[in-house]
């Protein structure tokens, strides 16, 4: 006998399949909105098999170690991952299930956090090893020298793809810009060297890339740790199942590539939809922007110029590797520096980008803003040079 709707048994699955429906919506809610070109959460569904104009997509050029860490990533290691012991929890499955870190981090999460321990279970017993992770953690590109880093971010392509997407993102930047008191050349520049504009965001599971790294790579197991902690939260957050993620070997997601702390930290909704989808210009753009601000970006300051050096009192006050300026100009002229053109900024600090020749840069506090996003001085430049290239070649100075 069939079951009407008025009839109370009917009414009971109707308000059953409603809620179904309602909680469906939440989980996956990220339909492609009226009007727009592609789904609005990337994540959930396929990603296009080509680029526009059926160009195939290059392989992507992972510049990072993650945004947001001011830990220099460790030289170039051999990486054997650790050797699990002979047991596993109840419920747990996979390649983790006898690691006896995990079952502490799965504690963890549900005592401090409110996790549901079958949930975390289920969650990890799905997890795969990511050995290609592994290999990139070991080498990352900012271990090569400055002759060889900068090519990869200094190109045509990049120069150009930076034009476009400032044209076509142009009031989105120019509000976002002003909102944030930052120069939009480096909020482009940031976009370009990291994802050459979306173009390549990272395939791999974020999951799967923070629980290899946090387990399999000892020497930063401890940072990688509290990234999945915050990629978990994140993810409750935002009403997303985590397995769903996709960003690069390190976990960093969206046109700027965000790690799991910057995300939560720094993320904007930009266009006010109830999600902060760093994968839509419309927040990516805003989050960009109000990174660089809440790291003390000044609007119009001086990033960075070349530097004559002479003598021998240079030498000694040069950094390698990314320190707040402590200096003024007149502190440098005393020891031989001398900057090639005019650079706006109270304190200043002497750059070194070493090579089989060094180059000598007078680095502003906005440079060392820009380490706050990758602690690199060859990444910072990159970012600077490459925010110079594509607003000279969109205004013709």
């Amino acid at each position: 006998m069939g079951i009407m709707q008025d009839s109370p048994q009917g009414k009971k699955i109707f308000v059953r399949l409603a809620s179904v429906a309602l909680l469906g919506s939440m989980l996956g809610g990220c339909g492609t909105p009226p009007g727009s070109a592609s789904p609005q959460w990337p994540w959930v569904f396929a990603p296009p098999a080509a680029a526009p104009n059926n160009q195939s997509l290059p392989p992507p050029v992972v510049s990072n170690p993650p945004r947001g860490n001011t830990v220099p990533a460790p030289p170039s290691v051999t990486t054997t991952p650790r050797q699990p012991v002979n047991s596993s929890p109840p419920g747990l499955r996979g390649d983790y299930a006898s690691y006896p870190a995990l079952r502490q981090f799965i504690g963890k999460m549900n005592s401090q956090h409110g996790f549901d321990l079958a949930f975390l279970e289920q969650t990890f017993s799905g997890v795969q090893r990511d050995k290609e992770a592994l290999t990139k953690a070991g080498a990352p590109t900012e271990g090569q020298a400055w002759r060889a880093y900068r090519p990869i971010f200094l190109t045509e392509e990049r120069i150009n793809g930076g034009v476009e997407f400032w044209n076509r993102n142009a009031a989105l930047i120019d509000a976002a810009t002003r909102q944030y008191g930052v120069d939009p050349e480096y909020v482009v520049a940031i976009i370009g060297v990291e994802t050459q504009y979306g173009r390549n965001t990272g395939k791999h599971n974020v999951l799967g890339a923070l629980t290899t790294l946090g387990f399999d790579f000892p020497r930063r197991s401890s940072f990688y740790q509290k990234e999945l902690e915050q990629f978990l939260l994140l993810a409750r957050e935002e009403k997303v199942r985590p397995q769903i993620f996709a960003g690069s070997y390190a976990g960093a997601m969206g046109l700027g590539q965000f790690i799991s702390s910057s995300y939560r930290s720094y993320a904007i909704d930009g266009n006010r939809d109830g999600k902060r989808d760093l994968w839509n210009p419309q927040d990516a753009v805003p989050s960009v922007a109000n990174y660089f601000a809440k790291n003390g970006w000044k609007r119009g300051g001086g990033v960075a110029v070349p530097a004559y050096v002479s003598g021998g009192g240079y030498a000694s006050i040069a950094e390698t590797s990314a320190k707040k300026p402590s200096r003024t100009l007149s502190q440098l002229a005393a020891s031989g520096v001398r900057p090639q053109g005019a650079i706006n900024s109270a304190k200043v600090s002497l750059i070194k980008l070493e090579g089989s020749t060094d180059e000598y840069w007078v680095g502003g506090e906005n440079f060392y803003v820009i380490t706050r996003y990758n602690p690199s001085v060859k990444y910072a430049m990159a970012v600077h040079q490459l925010a110079q290239a594509i607003r000279q070649r969109k205004f013709g100075l």
